[in-house]
């Protein structure tokens, strides 16, 4: 099959191009959306309109808001759960927090823990094709498996699944806060650079510990849609309906969302490097307001190009990610997290100091990836500073060659302190030998 856009020859039956990416199916009559819906209740309305006449919410543009795939209206012959249902005779519904073509998302309570507020993710079993059915159910017990079986304070926990009717639940931990798209949408402007890369530690982070399980976990899917921001400042990772275990010795179907999925992805040939341009594409559009979904995909111009306020230093970092071989990116997680907490040294909040090993590491993290130990809640971050490893003359010469002014300004009183320590001991060895000597 000959690509129209390219003219590359691909084999019968794909639905891409493996050279360009471009869309090998019939072209259908593009028609423009009359109307949109609100991400949070499901309200029709113009597509003129900016907010929600019913809820408020600002809503999505017209040209974008349907092919995204997490905004639509109710699915036919199903009706959203009204306030105050009870689940499994347990979790009571309180108000829709999203829906889209294939079910919803509630806020809900558990009843057996009045303090545990819960969110639901529900699936519609409304499949006429058997095949669609099963591969649909099997989707979404796989990401409540992979969800159960991973313990990362930036994935929200899961708590039960269960099914009732046609309709399949999935019980997770709630988190009060937005999704980057939506706060994007509600920004004036890009992101300031600092913010960005404060986030891109934290997901970078996240992307190690799941390239890490065994086997590897591929996310697929990483846009500003998927990433949750607490009130705190966390970002949570979401949606892990399409991530799968990596097999290099296996090509899987073409999913994803276009203009974050690097060209291997449309070959159904994903890795780890894989997550890693999706990250950096979604780093391009908060600093950038471009949104790579509404553009030919691999065609990501310079940031700086759009936002000069950015530095150079994450311009190179983020077009080497935006590479369409995956050997010219990182070759891992931790190496961009690596480059990423050295460009946050200048924005130091995203960063704190392992208090055993010296070794800069994510805000977020609890043990250090470097030397596996536990780092305590007094760790100083990088404006704070942070203790070294108590007697010893090497942990204090790391810190006093550190590029970070408040260790060096801790090393030097470190310094100063065993100095006092030595010579009150020495004084006191020398009145108890005094005083034996008298005897």
């Amino acid at each position: 099959m000959t690509c129209p856009n390219c003219s590359y020859k691909n084999l019968a039956g794909e639905k891409y191009c493996s050279e360009c990416g471009a869309s090998l199916l019939p072209q259908k009559p593009v028609t423009v959306a009359t109307l949109v819906y609100c991400r949070r209740c499901g309200q029709e309305s113009s597509a003129d309109k900016k907010f929600c006449s019913s809820c408020g919410e600002s809503l999505p543009t017209s040209s974008t808001a349907l092919p995204r795939g997490d905004v639509g209206p109710p699915p036919s012959g199903s009706k959203l759960l009204p306030p105050d249902t009870l689940l499994q005779g347990r979790y009571r519904i309180t108000k829709l927090i999203g829906q889209g073509g294939m079910g919803a998302i509630y806020m809900a309570k558990d009843t057996r823990f009045p303090n545990r507020v819960c969110a639901i993710k529900e699936m519609l079993d409304n499949y006429t094709d058997p095949e669609q059915r099963a591969l649909s159910t099997q989707n979404f017990h796989r990401e409540a498996d992979l969800l159960s079986s991973m313990r990362h304070e930036g994935i929200p926990e899961v708590f039960d699944r269960f099914t009732e009717g046609n309709r399949h639940y999935l019980v997770m931990e709630y988190i009060d806060g937005i999704d980057l798209e939506q706060k994007l949408l509600q920004n004036d402007g890009p992101f300031d650079e600092a913010l960005v890369l404060g986030w891109g530690v934290q997901i970078c982070d996240l992307l190690s510990y799941l390239h890490h399980q065994t086997p590897p976990i591929i996310f697929r899917d990483l846009k500003p849609a998927n990433l949750i921001l607490n009130r705190q400042g966390r970002i949570y990772m979401v949606d892990f309906g399409i991530a799968r275990f990596f097999n290099p010795s296996t090509k899987g179907t073409m999913i994803g969302t276009q203009g974050y999925a690097p060209p291997e992805q449309y070959r159904g040939q994903v890795e780890p490097r894989s997550d890693i341009y999706a990250l950096a594409g979604t780093m391009h559009h908060l600093l950038t307001e471009r949104d790579p979904q509404a553009e030919p995909p691999f065609s990501y111009p310079s940031v700086r190009s759009l936002n000069p306020r950015v530095s150079t230093a994450s311009e190179r970092l983020i077009a080497r990610c935006l590479q369409n071989e995956a050997e010219n990116r990182f070759n891992s997680a931790e190496a961009m997290l690596q480059a990423l907490i050295e460009l946050s040294q200048t924005h130091q909040s995203a960063i704190k100091v392992c208090p055993n090993c010296q070794k800069t590491v994510s805000i977020t993290k609890q043990f250090c990836p470097h030397c596996r130990q536990y780092i305590s809640s007094q760790a100083g971050s990088g404006t704070t500073g942070s203790m070294a490893p108590q007697g010893t003359l090497r942990g204090i010469a790391k810190m006093l060659t550190s590029p970070l002014p408040a260790q060096r300004n801790v090393a030097t009183g470190l310094m100063v302190s065993m100095v006092l320590n030595t010579i009150l001991i020495l004084v006191a060895v020398f009145l108890i030998v005094m005083l034996i000597s008298r005897h």
